[in-house]
């Protein structure tokens, strides 16, 4: 029997949850969480229960592949090791999710826009960003202006309140250092224009 951890207290799950209802999700077949961990996969796999999921973590960080390997059981979930700024991801997808995953850029050496237009070059029909509102390491505007440009719709775009909002400590961006606290998280479903050619 498949055993996914319990998100349906999460505001993550409330989030994925309205910003996914008009979908028909059981036709999701494959998926891809792009900078998974245990509560993005569980959500995945628990909204998606006919989807087999992609879960792309940076090489090495066993911060997020111990969790996933040891506290999901599913034999719909595959872990894969990749930079996503390095990695062309050749297979198509109905749905990638983007969770906390842009702010992580420069964790890993890697600017926002690089992670950000690697992550949109994913063959995907749809694609679900949730980050934090108030972390200066994602570009919100920028994100907006380039889909804008390309080949990408907007179909929501919605803030929600984080009720346990966390502190982060000072983030480096080139030579400032700046500190904030999640207070709201923003999402953003996104449709693939390109994949209706």
């Amino acid at each position: 029997m498949e055993k996914l951890v319990n998100t349906s207290k999460n505001i993550h799950d409330k989030i994925f949850s309205k910003m996914t209802r008009h979908f028909d999700r059981a036709s999701i077949k494959k998926v891809i969480d792009a900078g998974s961990g245990k509560i993005s996969a569980s959500i995945l796999l628990k909204y998606f229960p006919n989807a087999e999921l992609d879960a792309i973590i940076y090489p090495g960080d066993n911060r997020k592949k111990n969790p996933l390997e040891n506290a999901i059981g599913s034999d719909r979930l595959n872990v894969i090791e990749a930079d996503i700024c390095h990695t062309t991801f050749r297979k198509h997808y109905d749905f990638c999710l983007v969770h906390l995953s842009l702010g992580e850029a420069r964790h890993f050496d890697n600017s926002f826009e690089d992670l950000f237009h690697n992550i949109m070059q994913i063959k995907a029909s749809y694609f679900l960003i949730i980050d934090i509102f108030e972390d200066p390491c994602v570009h919100f505007r920028y994100l907006e202006q380039y889909i804008k440009e390309k080949d990408f719709t907007i179909l929501k775009k919605k803030k929600f309140k984080n009720p346990k909002p966390e502190h982060y400590p000072k983030v480096k961006i080139d030579k400032y250092k700046l500190e904030f606290d999640s207070k709201h998280f923003m999402a953003y479903l996104i449709k693939n224009d390109s994949m209706d050619k």
